[in-house]
Order: structure tokens, then C-alpha cells, then sequence
């Protein structure tokens, strides 16, 4: 069943909703057939079914079914900031993974990125994280949170497993059970000043593949890795 995006709030059994242009548009170009049910998604855990009505001059659903997902044991990934382009592709498979919040950390080595992504950019890195549950059909979409420094990212996800991504530890990430906080360094990843700073908050040192990964790579092997050894999806 194809899916759509409404906006939180607005699924309610027996509603007639309009249906924003970009979907009106996504349907109209995978030929969706006037009466055809369809999948209704909100990214914050209300799935719905529904009955696409298109009179000509728009398109809207009568919603018909609606359940309420519970939101997954918390997959949070504390990204250093970099290019923003593949920050971009980052948190659409963040969102395809079940990853369910994405700090953006402006490390030391954040700096130099001329192309790093920037504060203004955040709201459509949201977008696209809703844009990108369509295809996967998740019930939630990861929370994107303003960027952030080291020292106050840490605050984050207190409870549960605290790793940092570290090509260098002898450990190897390992099976997770309930809530996983992964940090992940930019480019050249995070300076020894700003590693303390994580190890004093409780993280540990582990290793996420064979290789030097980039941060891009790095934060979807701990979304795939956090969210197989924590049962996978909910869907």
C-alpha cells in the first residue's frame, strides 16, 4: 500500500484531509486510482489507513483506520558536523533504520568544513527524514536537534549504552539491549580533548568495522548495527 505524510495531530477516523501538494503530486505520479486505499504516515508513531478522494481540484483521504505505534527504545547518533550534502544522505537512512534522534555536533575538526551544514539548513533535514519514511514505512521519524557543542551533546541519552565510534578500539561493538547513544567524530574525527569529554560522560571506546570509515558511513553502520541487535523495526 503506497504511503503519504499529514501532519501530526490530524488523523482522526472519519476526517476528510487535504492532502498537501508534494503528496498530491507523489501520488498523482505513481498513477494512485481515485478510491484506492492508502497508507497514511504522521512520523510521530500514528499509522492510518485511508480512501484517496480526487475531485479534480485536489486531493484528499477520508480516514478509515488509525493506530498509535509506540516510539522504540531510543537509537540516538551524536554526528560530528560535516559536509552537508552527506549529512543530507546521513539522516535519510537514519530515518529508513529506525534511528530515532540525530544530534549535529560542531567538533574542533567541524570548522574547516567550508561545506558543513548550518543552522538554517536543519528544518529541511527534517523533511527530508519525513520524505524518507514513506519509502520505508516507519511510524517514526528520527528527531532532528539543533546543532550542538561536544560538551552539551553528552547530556544526551544519559541512560542505556554509550558508545564512541573509534577505529583504533580494541573492542568491537557488540549486541545492545534498550537505549544506544553512538557518538561519531567528523572528519578526522574528534580531537583527545574532546574524546575526555565522552569518556567522562560514561561513553566507551568501540570499533564499527575493519576499516576507517567516513562519518556518513560510520553513523548508518551504528543505526543498521543499534537497530538489528535491538529487535529491528517495529513494522
Amino acid at each position: 500500500m503506497i504511503a503519504v505524510l499529514v501532519p501530526p495531530g490530524e488523523m482522526v477516523v472519519g476526517a476528510r484531509l487535504i492532502l498537501a501538494e508534494s503528496e498530491a503530486h507523489h501520488l498523482q505520479v505513481r498513477r494512485v486510482a481515485n478510491g484506492t486505499s492508502v497508507r497514511l504516515l504522521d512520523g510521530r508513531g500514528m499509522v492510518g489507513e485511508a480512501r484517496l478522494e480526487d475531485d479534480g481540484k485536489g486531493a484528499a483521504v477520508v480516514i478509515l483506520h488509525v493506530t498509535t505505534v509506540p516510539r522504540p527504545a531510543e537509537l540516538r547518533l551524536l554526528v560530528g558536523v560535516g559536509d552537508r550534502e552527506r549529512f543530507e544522505w546521513l539522516v535519510e537512512k537514519c530515518a529508513e533504520l529506525g534511528v530515532t534522534d540525530v544530534v549535529p555536533v560542531l567538533a574542533e575538526r567541524s570548522l574547516s568544513v567550508a561545506s558543513r551544514i548550518r543552522p538554517q539548513q536543519l528544518q529541511k533535514l527534517q523533511v527530508r527524514s519525513r520524505e524518507a519514511i514513506k519509502q520505508s514505512g516507519a511510524p517514526w521519524a528520527p528527531a532532528l536537534h539543533p546543532i550542538t557543542s561536544v560538551a552539551l551533546s553528552v547530556v544526551t541519552g544519559r541512560e542505556g549504552t554509550r558508545w564512541l565510534a573509534d577505529g583504533r578500539a580494541p573492542r568491537v561493538a557488540g549486541p545492545v539491549v534498550g537505549p544506544l547513544t553512538v557518538a561519531i567524530g567528523p572528519e578526522g574525527g574528534f580531537t583527545e580533548e574532546e574524546r575526555q569529554v565522552f569518556f567522562a560522560a560514561g561513553f566507551e571506546a568501540v570499533r564499527l568495522g575493519a576499516y576507517t570509515l567516513r562519518f556518513e558511513t560510520a553513523a548508518v553502520v551504528a543505526a543498521g548495527w543499534g537497530g538489528v541487535t535491538r529487535g529491528g523495526a517495529d513494522e
